[in-house]
């Protein structure tokens, strides 16, 4: 979300105001194109608070002079809201809402504590900037959630107050060790290494309106049919979303006995630096190419075993996370709306970097904590070398939140503890190189993903016996 340093196009009535408020742009560069003027900000980092919040306000008059965003609803935690207000955004018909979230105790455990969330109108062109600085003072991602209206938005914070439920038919017992013993050894490192590779140098960005957005999901598309060529049971389709061109993309595994019960494991495609346009560089190596390549590599292994889940297994490579959870958010109010059964949701967003000791941390706040509990059982069963902590990552850090919005089962297992990890997203530096060059971390993902994809997909009754299922045995 490293927006702020990109340039701003600007009237010169703008430009006139940002040197009275001395905010630090690099005047010596600033030229007329169309009557606008172009003004390269400098790096924020080292601006007081006061001149921070002048920049913000500033890239927020920029923005809207650049061209007139219509307004959204969106939802956003307190902290953010904060900011909102510092850069003295339009903000309307603000609503206050009080929802109990989990957080890691100091003690060890978990405690519940009450977080304040905002649903209001606001400016569409304010959310660029806002995520920009939710990553460079909050030290976190996102930070807002868009609605489709008023209500939505209060339906999605009213299910935050509600007891999380356990779907009746799932059962968190491991019980399926021989078959993902057999399939572990598969996944390979250089797989999901080429895949991250791929995504982060094919296109100059992945963002949700450009051609490198489109083609990336166009491409990832005829990357997951030639992964299930042969399989009758597998299905790789796009979903369409009518305000934006990228698609995201969904691989469809078919359940043999449970066909209707579904487990989801997702990450986002499109990839940001703030203020991302046609000819940004924004490779999105660890955000979120390393979360695809991991998912991937799952698929893969499970599709060249031959393994046929009992439930339906589907990945999915969601568009639009980076401007609020757009596409994820979709989906999951599309299966809400038709009653769809899912079991269970894994979100993988940010595998790559081992910003800590631990290797794997799982996110406590608007996720399930029976869900997370099954995690830690798996890894402690499958991946015993491995250490697992928690976090919080406060409100729609990434697309679990949209399942959750929807009264789903969803968790989140991270690459590191919040604040630790990879401190180049949203840059021109978000590269393979900041892992050294290896998907080592990433694999570990991969593992636990498909431990949870072969014990969850793999309840249910034996199917009968066919020719076909005797032949991939």
């Amino acid at each position: 979300m490293g927006g702020v340093g990109e340039p701003a196009i600007v009237t010169e009535a703008v430009l006139t105001l940002m040197r009275c408020l001395k905010v630090p742009v690099q005047a010596h560069q600033a030229h007329k194109e169309n009557g606008m003027v172009r003004v390269p900000f400098s790096r924020p980092l080292a601006l007081r608070p006061a001149a921070r919040a002048a920049a913000l306000a500033v890239g927020l008059l920029a923005s809207a002079a650049a061209s007139a965003a219509p307004s959204v609803w969106v939802s956003v935690g307190s902290d953010a809201y904060r900011l909102l207000r510092m850069a003295g955004a339009g903000l309307e018909q603000v609503e206050m809402h009080r929802v109990p979230v989990q957080v890691p105790a100091e003690a060890g455990g978990l405690k519940t504590q009450q977080e304040t969330l905002y649903l209001m109108r606001v400016d569409e062109a304010a959310l660029p900037r806002l995520s920009s600085e939710v990553h460079e003072r909050l030290k976190r991602c996102g930070g807002y959630v868009v609605h489709a209206s008023r209500e939505d938005g209060r339906q999605a914070l009213a299910r935050f107050r509600q007891t999380p439920v356990q779907p009746e038919a799932v059962s968190y017992k491991v019980d399926d060790e021989a078959e993902v013993n057999a399939l572990l050894p598969q996944l390979q490192e250089s797989q999901i290494r080429s895949t991250i590779l791929n995504l982060s140098t094919a296109y100059k960005n992945r963002y949700y309106t450009t051609t490198g957005g489109v083609g990336a999901s166009d491409d990832l598309v005829q990357t997951w049919k030639a992964l299930a060529a042969g399989r009758d049971d597998v299905t790789v389709k796009r979903f369409d979303h009518p305000g934006w061109p990228q698609n995201s993309v969904v691989m469809t595994i078919r359940g043999t006995t449970k066909p209707k019960e579904i487990v989801v494991i997702g990450g986002h495609l499109d990839s940001t630096i703030g203020f991302t346009n046609e000819n940004s560089i924004a490779p999105g190596a660890d955000d979120d190419a390393s979360g695809v390549a991991s998912l991937q590599e799952v698929a893969r292994v499970l599709l060249h075993s031959g393994y046929q889940p009992r439930r339906t297994i589907q990945f999915m490579a969601y568009a639009a996370e980076e401007v609020g959870l757009r596409g994820s958010a979709e989906i999951a109010a599309d299966y809400q709306a038709r009653g769809k059964k899912v079991v269970g949701v894994l979100q993988l967003d940010m595998t790559n970097y081992q910003g800590s000791s631990s290797d794997i941390t799982l996110i406590t706040d608007y996720t399930h904590a029976a869900q997370n509990d099954f995690l830690q059982k798996l890894a402690r069963r499958y991946l015993p070398e491995l250490t697992v902590n928690l976090s919080a990552c406060g409100y729609a850090c990434s697309d679990h939140a949209s399942w959750t919005n929807r009264g789903f089962v969803a968790s989140f297992p991270f690459e590191a503890p919040m604040g630790l990890h990879n401190p180049f997203i949203h840059t021109a530096q978000d590269t393979l190189a900041q892992s050294g060059d290896t998907a080592s971390h990433a694999l570990k993902f991969s593992r636990l993903a498909l431990a949870y994809a072969v014990e969850l997909g793999s309840d249910g009754p034996e199917p009968a016996p066919t020719p076909a299922r005797l032949a991939r045995r």
